[in-house]
């Protein structure tokens, strides 16, 4: 078994996209703000509460911990998985948790207490990642099993299975009006849902490359997906064309997403313990902007909503919180 299916078969490593931080202009440089330790695993998973005032992190040492991020103070640590936890979200109002696992299962947790309100079975196979729609009425994960599943949010009533990808789904992620889920598989495709009937709508297929990870634009006119080979691509979400091919990372490309006003993406890179980048690109033509050296590899990105914060997790167990501005 080549080299990076015997790791990926181990670690079944996960990208789960957020948003991430915005440069404003031409020119953007960052300050190291914090590394925030005390997971025992390498951490799969970062995502800001909607007040940017939390950061959720999900690791391999099966747990979700809930940092200060004015101080880096480790506020809670929550248990309950049983294996390694690959993927956290916090819901719209922030009130909820959402994560995926190794253990096959997803969990709804209070955010204020940490406490479990629903365990979501079904899948046959790890969870990969996990998603809310814009409205937080319903939650979309994606397995190994090459399935998405839709839940009632609040209830964990399952409420459809998708169904048509022929490997891993890697990353899901819904369309800002909610009515699309796009998933990115193992199976060199990414495939766009329509929500309402479950019913696939469009398969974009870049050669020859798993995806890793994938992000809608704040707008949802554009679609961006990490490959395997370090390869980021952008679509035309409507329309399905290529908008542009980014090249310059040696790595895996784990997490892309889009700053909030959309007018940078970044992407996150690595491979097997080699540190990572983080590269900053400007949606107005395509051209980097300027790269993050991460301590290890880059597996997770998230940017906090009211703050020009970038939060970046890794397989060296650590976070990084960068202050990113244009100087």
């Amino acid at each position: 078994m080549p080299r990076f299916e015997t790791r990926q078969y181990w670690l079944i490593l996960t990208a789960v996209f957020a948003t991430v931080a915005i440069a404003t202009g031409e020119r953007v440089t960052a300050r190291d703000r914090l590394t925030l330790k005390g997971h025992s695993g390498w951490v799969a998973s970062v995502g800001f509460s909607p007040d940017g005032k939390t950061l959720a992190t999900a690791s391999a040492d099966k747990t979700v911990k809930l940092w200060e991020v004015e101080s880096g103070k480790e506020l809670a640590t929550l248990t309950g998985h049983t294996d390694s936890v690959a993927a956290v979200t916090f819901s719209p109002d922030g009130k909820t948790l959402a994560t995926g696992s190794y253990d096959h299962t997803s969990k709804v947790w209070e955010a204020t207490t940490g406490r479990v309100l629903n365990t979501l079975t079904g899948h046959k196979g790890v969870v990969m990642s996990v998603a809310f729609s814009p409205g937080g009425r319903t939650l979309a994960t994606g397995s190994i099993d090459s399935t998405i599943r839709l839940w009632d949010a609040t209830t964990g009533r399952e409420t459809a299975v998708l169904a048509g990808h022929k490997s891993w789904v890697n990353a899901v992620a819904f369309s800002p009006d909610g009515k699309t889920i796009a998933s990115g598989s193992s199976d060199n495709t990414v495939r766009l849902w329509e929500v309402g009937e479950g019913k696939e709508v469009r398969v974009l297929r870049p050669k020859a490359a798993e995806i890793r990870s994938i992000a809608f634009s704040p707008d949802g006119k554009q679609l961006a997906a990490g490959t395997r080979y370090g390869v980021v691509k952008v679509w035309d979400a409507a329309a399905g064309d290529e908008v542009a091919s980014l090249k310059g990372h040696a790595g895996d490309v784990w997490a892309v997403a889009f700053a909030p006003d959309g007018k940078t993406l970044a992407t996150g890179d690595g491979d097997w313990n080699r540190p990572g980048d983080v590269r900053l690109w400007d949606t107005n033509g395509w051209k980097e902007r300027t790269s993050l050296r991460h301590t290890g590899e880059v597996l997770s990105l998230a940017f906090a909503p009211k703050a020009p914060v970038l939060a970046a997790g890794s397989w060296d167990k650590t976070v990084k919180l960068w202050d990113l501005a244009d100087r």
